[in-house]
């Protein structure tokens, strides 16, 4: 097949992610038969999916079903078509894992998604794609990979990755991660939105995810008083607290300086620029790590 795509997918549980700009909710609708909108629309192996209309339920270990796989066919297809191409062709995909778990799982996530001849449909254009290669990336250090000329010859920086299930951290050394300084924590944005709708459930208010995430972006809905809104951006605010807080405690220097990568870095980025706990501040945004992905596997194929 001479049609060739390098891809980086950041397969995480609050979005899917892409090199190549796309993003999505990470879930699906799944249906036997075809659904009253096509908008979003995958089929694999007879199966209908709504791709990205919720968010599935965190998994640890995304080798256990197919959900990954499935919304990781929508960004290969959205690659292709962004790179004007036939719809067939051999993808090499770069993907992640949190620091922590990169060891154990690699090897198990880098097969989850070898295949060869994978026919699906998506958005009305059927396509053949056979995944040739996958490799395996840490998150977090893939996503500074995108800024490590500008950091190479900085003695110390730290790098935050607040991610939808954990917020992973560590520090660079020269731009080389120091592998004794990797820690995660099981409180990323999906425990903040889970904290913020029980104080709502209280009040008799049940707001989604992406409704509170548009408060703390400061897109103001008109349903809502500003009671509400005042409520929510004192929880992000006191999250941001307690999470640089509790990083404070495993030995990180905030007067270094600090990267902050991904989705919730950018949504909760006044809360963290306004903090008198940290000194410079660089944000990298959603597509961060996907990139790095890639970044990294062109160089692994070059060799």
């Amino acid at each position: 097949m001479e049609n060739k795509i390098i891809l980086g997918v950041d397969n995480g549980n609050a979005y899917t992610k892409s090199s190549e700009g796309f993003s999505c909710q990470s879930g699906f609708t799944k249906s036997d038969v075809e659904p009253i909108t096509k908008q979003n629309l995958l089929i694999y192996q007879g199966i209908y999916y709504s791709i990205g209309n919720n968010r599935s339920s965190v998994q640890l270990d995304k080798t256990q079903n197919q959900d990954a796989f499935i919304l990781s066919l929508a960004a290969i297809a959205d690659a292709i078509n962004k790179a004007g191409m036939e719809q067939k062709a051999d993808v090499f995909l770069g993907v992640g894992l949190p620091i922590i778990h990169y060891g154990k799982m690699k090897t198990k996530f880098r097969e989850y998604f070898l295949c060869n001849n994978i026919n699906f449909n998506y958005l009305g254009i059927d396509y053949t794609i056979s995944i040739k290669d996958c490799r395996v990336y840490p998150q977090g250090y893939a996503a500074f990979i995108n800024i490590f000329k500008d950091y190479k010859d900085i003695a110390l920086a730290n790098v935050i990755d607040i991610g939808g299930y954990t917020t992973d951290f560590f520090i660079v050394e020269n731009g080389i991660i120091n592998t004794a300084t990797c820690y995660s924590l099981p409180n990323g944005t999906i425990t903040l939105f889970a904290s913020i709708q029980q104080e709502l459930l209280k009040l008799n208010i049940n707001l989604t995810e992406k409704q509170i995430q548009d408060i703390i972006l400061g897109k103001q809905p008109v349903l809502f008083d500003a009671d509400i809104n005042k409520m929510i951006e004192i929880k992000a605010k006191e999250y941001v607290e307690n999470l640089l807080t509790k990083i404070l405690e495993y030995g990180f220097e905030f007067r270094n300086p600090t990267i902050v990568v991904g989705g919730g870095g950018m949504m909760l980025r006044k809360y963290i620029e306004s903090s008198d706990k940290i000194r410079y501040i660089e944000n990298l945004d959603q597509f961060a790590n996907a990139k790095g992905f890639k970044i990294l596997l062109e160089q692994e194929l070059r060799r």
